[in-house]
């Protein structure tokens, strides 16, 4: 799931972004933590040092903080619209284009920050991409309207959600 995509969930949702949360915490626990780091790097550093913590009050916020992104996940693929939506519309300018895309999600949820090496799973990919092709039928994906740079677009896309558990 795109950290983007997390962080204006919980914004609309009324919530604190989780890199505060986590500075906050390991502010209070005396942990330290490089500033430097950029934020996608700080939030992956500062989960696992309050993940490392034996507090029942690190269990709880990264509990916490993962039970919300797994909702996030569950609702994105319940009605996935909102997701390929904030897709287009947060792409970069090199990068846009308004034609019809698959898209595809990789989701690890023991770490959510290695789900970029779920793209080297060649089985699990192939599975869930046949899978969701074959159940597709003739109309496959969802009518999305979307705006980029003040201008309307339609198009038809689709996510195949290929989400990872050890459990």
């Amino acid at each position: 799931m795109p950290e983007g995509f997390i962080h204006e969930q919980r914004r609309a949702d009324g919530l604190r972004p989780e890199v505060i949360l986590l500075k906050r915490f390991c502010r209070e626990h005396s942990i330290h933590f490089d500033e430097s780091l950029s934020e996608a790097r700080l939030r992956e550093d500062l989960w696992a040092k309050v993940s490392d913590h034996p507090s029942e009050n690190a269990k709880q916020l990264i509990g916490d903080l993962r039970n919300k992104r797994i909702e996030y996940l569950e609702s994105s693929v319940n009605d996935p619209v909102m997701l390929i939506r904030w897709l287009y519309e947060n792409q970069g300018v090199r990068r846009f284009d308004a034609s019809n895309r698959l898209f595809l999600v990789l989701v690890d949820r023991d770490n959510f920050f290695d789900s970029w090496k779920l793209k080297r799973a060649k089985p699990l990919l192939v599975e869930k991409i046949h899978s969701h092709l074959n159940a597709a039928g003739r109309n496959p994906g969802f009518d999305v309207s979307f705006e980029w740079d003040g201008t309307s677009y339609e198009v038809t896309s689709d996510i195949i959600f290929v989400i990872h558990s050890r459990e």
